[in-house]
């Protein structure tokens, strides 16, 4: 595992977390593209099936596949990261925008920070309670809440899911308390335990048949095994060589990748009013990476550090 990806030295750790910020920034383009050919419930299944297929072939192969040893832990995170995260985040892109939905799933860190709080008994220090007020602006601004025509519904469905990926990371964080925790293992299971009920939905609603053909298989296979599984893989394999602090300001990135790329490829527009509230969540962004850079150079743990997920 050591030597994965080629990832052996700190340089070449810096290297990958360029590559996977890349890779994970992109992602949010090939879903929406993706999203023509399959309806987003199903478009979720596949590509998280798919996933977790890989994932636990990954530790066959290594001969590290064995049963957890609770299953709370793994039914948890895996309703919060899994069903709510992932489920939510392809509703969003279904009828919103790519570059809007990413910002606001990565409104995570802020709802992190509340969560943490209340479960971890995390404080709130300094600094951090600006980044959380401008948070809670930008999110007002971009959602918008005074129009409930139009675009509501998605961005909803995008807060939703950064609530999601902030209470799962909260779990994993909980329970690595009080477990020994293979992280490998977990993700994978938990993965598997979250996509089950969705699973269910194609039994009780009739979708529309997948359009499959060498386009749609592409994307999904990449959205699947290479920003999904590979891309946790790689994020494992960068954490022995970096502080998961450092590597998890790769977060901060993303959303702009996504923003950029689907105003130049999907030709999103955005109103005045979503525009201000992106600056409001960038400035709280700024701040947190600036508090987690100053952390890391100290050689302090860093709160909160995202789940190793692909974040859409």
């Amino acid at each position: 595992m050591t030597a994965l990806f080629g990832v052996r030295t700190r340089r070449g750790a810096y290297a990958a977390l360029w590559a996977l910020t890349l890779l994970w920034g992109s992602n949010w383009l090939v879903l929406k593209a993706a999203l023509e050919s399959a309806h987003p419930v199903v478009l979720n299944l596949q590509r998280t099936w798919i996933a977790v297929a890989f994932l636990f072939a990954v530790m066959a192969w290594q001969r590290r596949l064995r049963w957890p040893h609770a299953w709370w832990p793994i039914v948890v995170t895996g309703f919060f990261q899994t069903t709510v995260n992932f489920g939510s985040t392809t509703m969003a892109l279904a009828e919103g925008g790519a570059g809007r939905t990413s910002v606001l799933v990565f409104t995570m860190p802020f709802w992190t920070l509340l969560i943490a709080r209340l479960v971890l008994h995390e404080r709130l220090r300094g600094a951090m309670w600006f980044s959380v007020g401008f948070a809670f602006a930008g999110l007002v601004l971009i959602v918008e809440p005074w129009r409930w025509e139009g675009q509501l519904a998605p961005k909803l469905w995008a807060v939703l899911s950064g609530f999601g990926w902030a209470a799962g990371t909260v779990a994993t964080k909980y329970y690595q308390r009080k477990h020994d925790l293979d992280m490998l293992n977990f993700m994978a299971w938990q993965m598997l335990a979250g996509v089950l009920p969705l699973s269910l939905l194609p039994l009780l609603h009739d979708y529309p048949p997948t359009r499959w053909d060498a386009g749609f298989v592409a994307l999904l296979a990449w959205t699947a095994v290479m920003s999904t599984a590979v891309g946790f893989l790689l994020w494992i394999a960068i954490l022995r060589h970096l502080p998961a602090g450092t590597a998890s300001l790769n977060s901060f990135a993303i959303p702009v990748i996504a923003l950029l790329s689907s105003m130049a490829f999907l030709g999103e527009r955005l109103t005045r009013s979503e525009w201000g509230g992106i600056a409001c969540v960038a400035a709280g962004l700024a701040i947190l990476a600036w508090q987690s850079f100053a952390a890391a150079r100290r050689g302090e743990a860093v709160r909160p550090v995202p789940t190793p997920a692909e974040g859409g």
